[in-house]
């Protein structure tokens, strides 16, 4: 007899977050010409590179740009802006030298820590994620040669696919009637729909660009939204494979163009990567029996997460908000910037997604006295939407705010409506045992008896009472004819044995 077992290697790779951490920037702004008499609002937006990559550790490089929105000392509307670099580093088991990272940030906070007439400093809290393809080499047993009875599992896991990554440039005109003087622009990007093609990914998405702009002495807010649909190179990928695309602003500039119809032309550069991967299957041996040997056994259970989709929705936030006892009341608003969606927590349930977390932004307002104030807004919320996902499925998201509307109600309280856009990734872990090892031991006692009798379990199969027995299963079969399978429990299952004199 032969023994000849067969392995192979079960390969799964998968898109996983290695990684996270939190960094802390610093900014020192000085105004130049004028003196300060109010900060209205302070937001910052930062942006992370893949700097070098070791084992257990990856350093990165950052940018944040802080936008502070101003009285001066004779009531006029100004804008500060600051670019501050620092670096920084994650560490994780998983990050290896050939880790490809792909970096995402979100400012968690943004604080004032001093604000004098000559001196602003501020400081933003800005969360970093690491995400990779994650993946290892298991050693599995697919056969175990003559002699050898096996038992397989089936196990469905993706491997990558392809890679791409490529930089977009795009350009639009937003309308700006009546404006003076553009005091910032804040760009926001957002990946809609990701459709996977023959060497390629298939994205549309929208930029959200908020404006202040000065209009007289008031400050205004002009929104755009720019459209994109456009493919990224990705060699290996073929159409239905599972994707993660990700984007990010990585500059952007905008003018006022002046002439009967003001509008502002605006600028922006866009990196976009991109994985995708190929659903497989293998049918490890996951149990095995000889009924000559004894079989020396090694196995391990191995956890094998498995993308399930990536998608986007749109949802509404509202709330009201009641102004502080020392703050004057508003009159009208004027603009509303700074938007910011934190998601503190995203939940899978069985044909749902919830999603947790807090919309927050900076509302301008002229009082009854038309003097100006700003107060900082937070609206928490839970929204459960429909989603292909079952309850335990690890899921993480990110999101945006596309609008902010604000309404004015008795007593000091302003109503505001946010729109926000969730982008959303899912993945399903299975736990498997597979053989890892497998060697012939000792050669089995023969049985004594003649008879072997053995009381089935409910749902026990063939191959189960085979082993059992120490038989095979076609003998089982040859001796019992008239058994039903699977089992449904209590049946006796014989076995005849011919005995030597």
């Amino acid at each position: 007899m032969a023994f000849e077992p067969v392995y192979s290697l079960l390969s799964p790779s998968y898109p996983a977050t290695m990684a996270s951490g939190q960094a802390v920037v610093e900014a020192r702004l000085l105004p130049s010409g004028f003196a300060v008499g109010k900060v209205l609002s302070a937001s910052a937006d930062v942006s992370v590179t893949a700097g070098e990559v070791f084992t257990g550790e990856a350093r990165y490089n950052g940018k944040a740009t802080f936008r502070v929105l101003v009285l001066d000392e004779e009531g006029v509307c100004r804008s500060l802006d600051y670019v501050a670099e620092f670096s920084d580093k994650l560490t994780g088991e998983g990050i290896t030298a050939q880790t490809q990272p792909q970096l995402s940030c979100n400012v968690l906070d943004t604080d004032i820590v001093l604000a004098t007439e000559h001196e602003i400093k501020l400081a933003c809290v800005a969360e970093v994620r690491l995400c990779a393809v994650a993946g290892e080499d298991v050693r599995c047993l697919t056969a175990g040669g003559d002699g050898i009875y096996t038992h397989d599992d089936r196990v469905d896991f993706t491997r990558l696919s392809a890679r791409g990554g490529e930089t977009h440039s795009f350009a639009d005109s937003i309308e700006a009637q009546g404006a003076e003087e553009l005091l910032f622009c804040e760009p926001r990007c957002c990946i809609v729909k990701r459709v996977t093609g023959s060497d390629c990914v298939s994205v549309e998405g929208i930029i959200v660009t908020d404006i202040a702009a000065r209009t007289g002495d008031t400050v205004t807010s002009l929104r755009g939204e720019t459209p994109f649909s456009l493919e990224i190179g990705a060699i290996g990928c073929h159409a239905g494979d599972l994707c993660t695309v990700s984007a990010c602003i990585r500059s952007s500039h905008a003018e006022l163009v002046g002439g009967e119809s003001a509008s502002v032309a605006c600028d922006y550069t866009v990196e976009f990567t991109c994985c995708t991967f190929t659903e497989d299957v293998i049918n490890p041996v996951c149990d095995a029996f000889s009924v000559s040997n004894e079989l020396l056994i090694s196995g391990e259970s191995v956890k094998i997460p498995v993308p399930v989709c990536e998608d986007t929705f749109f949802e509404r936030v509202e709330g009201k908000v009641q102004l502080d006892e020392n703050m004057p009341a508003a009159d009208r608003i004027c603009a509303a910037c700074g938007s910011r969606l934190n998601i503190t927590d995203a939940l899978a349930g069985d044909g749902k997604l919830t999603v947790e977390g807090m919309a927050s932004a900076s509302i301008i307002y002229c009082a009854e006295d038309g003097k100006k104030a700003s107060a900082a807004v937070e609206l928490p919320f839970a929204i459960t939407v429909s989603a292909p996902l079952r309850e335990g499925d690890s899921v993480s998201a990110k999101g945006v705010v596309t609008n902010v509307s604000v309404k004015i109600r008795r007593d000091g309280e302003l109503e505001i409506k946010a729109d926000i856009a969730v982008e959303y990734s899912a993945t399903r872990s299975e736990v498997k045992y597979v053989i890892c090892e497998l060697a012939l031991g000792e050669e089995r006692a023969l049985p004594t008896g003649a008879v072997a009798i053995h009381i089935a379990r409910k749902g026990e199969t063939l191959w189960e009472a085979a082993k059992a027995l120490g038989t095979t299963p076609e003998n089982v079969l040859l001796q019992n004819p008239g058994i039903s399978l699977p089992l449904s429990g209590g049946e006796r299952v014989i076995t005849y044995r011919c005995l030597s004199n």
